[in-house]
């Protein structure tokens, strides 16, 4: 008998090639893990950066997926809640692995910065981050964040200025101009609670992912729309924290290698410990998670309809506009101008220092951030106990 007219043959192969690429896919879990890890680990100065550095290692360098694929699923993403670093991380993941490979790349991507925010909120309540040394250590660590920012979103915006047509480089100033405004108003025109009057009362767990949860979910245009939330249920009436708690605890997640949205997990070891911290991690990000999950399929098909690729196009414009409009607020808020979060660095201090250190990263070397972080926070800790 022919193995054509084997009906056995003929459904047997279909299996086992399915077989083979179900087995091949979960051998890639491992690698796609240690390499999101790897890059999580030195993911310093916030979205900007981050997105960058992942077109840089997974686009340019390991050519897992093409530049116009990439930045047309980060104008998917952008129109969806969630810090758009991490879903493109899932992304790139499952791209490489399928669905399970997204999982892998996503908890490789969030775990450092986990990690270490656990460990400062251990220690939130021993150091005193008024102190001299600990604050020109901080203060150090986000000027070398502002540097990198900087640099990442010129790299960032102008490939797409250029690839961008003359009808959507109007749009795209409007957004970015538009953008400036909305954070501003968002983080420091009455978004932050009132500070009202907190409870003793440790939360539970379900409590904690619950209010994770909604903040994941509310998260549009990136992690400065979900401080709002977090702060008016954390630090508003009947809330576990104080409004300095919370801006502290923004301070320290913006100096570590991790979506900004890692603040929730201070805020959920303030309320309720180790557990409480992890409860309200798993909430702000299982929206993250999830989109990529259930959805990567609709979001291929929309990426490659050629009818929507004008305005995958234009969303990808907002997006780059949006998160250098944040970064931008970033950058002045380091260099002083701001009087709510007072910095260490005053006057032209700040800027000299980061342009000092924008002119250092010429150098290119992957630990080139991370040496970079510890050198300034080394540094600012003197500069601390020398002042």
């Amino acid at each position: 008998m022919h193995r054509e007219d084997n009906p056995v043959a003929q459904t047997g192969e279909p299996q086992s090639r399915e077989s083979r690429e179900s087995r091949e896919s979960r051998a890639r879990l491992l690698p796609i893990f240690l390499a999101f890890l790897a890059f999580g680990a030195r993911a310093f100065g916030g979205p900007v950066v981050q997105i960058h550095g992942l077109l840089e290692e997974f686009v340019v360098r390991r050519k897992w997926t093409d530049e116009d694929r990439f930045r047309r699923a980060l104008g998917v993403y952008q129109v969806l809640p969630g810090p758009e670093a991490h879903e493109m991380c899932c992304y790139l993941g499952t791209v490489r692995g399928g669905r399970l490979g997204g999982v892998a790349a996503g908890l490789g991507f969030m775990l450092p910065g986990l990690l270490l925010m656990l460990g400062a909120s251990a220690l939130y309540g021993v150091l005193d981050l008024t102190s001299p040394p600990v604050a020109g250590a901080l203060a150090a660590m986000q000027i070398v964040a502002c540097a990198l920012i900087v640099r990442a979103v010129f790299k960032l915006v102008t490939p797409i200025w250029t690839a961008a047509s003359d009808t959507n480089k109007i749009p795209m100033l409007v957004v970015f101009v538009a953008s400036l405004l909305w954070v501003n108003v968002v983080e420091f025109g009455g978004g932050l609670a009132v500070e009202g009057s907190a409870s003793i009362d440790p939360r539970g767990a379900g409590e904690l992912f619950g209010h994770g949860l909604v903040a994941g979910l509310v998260t549009f245009g990136g992690a400065y729309t979900a401080l709002p939330y977090v702060s008016s249920i954390a630090a508003g009436d009947g809330g576990w924290m104080t409004q300095q708690a919370c801006l502290d605890g923004i301070a320290i997640a913006s100096v570590l290698p991790a979506p900004l949205v890692i603040f929730g997990t201070f805020v959920g070891y303030q309320g309720g410990g180790p557990a409480g911290a992890l409860a309200f991690t798993a909430g702000i990000f299982l929206p993250a998670f999830s989109f990529t999950f259930v959805g990567f399929g609709f979001f291929e098909r929309l990426v490659a309809w050629k009818t929507a690729r004008r305005t995958l196009d234009f969303l990808s414009a907002v997006a780059i506009g949006l998160i250098a409009g944040a970064a931008i607020l970033f950058v002045i808020e380091t260099s002083g101008g701001w009087p709510k979060r007072p910095v260490f660095f005053g006057g032209w201090t700040s800027p000299l220092i980061g342009l000092a250190i924008f002119v250092a990263m010429s150098i290119k070397h992957r630990l080139m951030s991370p040496a970079l972080v510890a050198s300034a926070a080394i540094l600012g800790a003197l500069a601390g106990i020398l002042a």
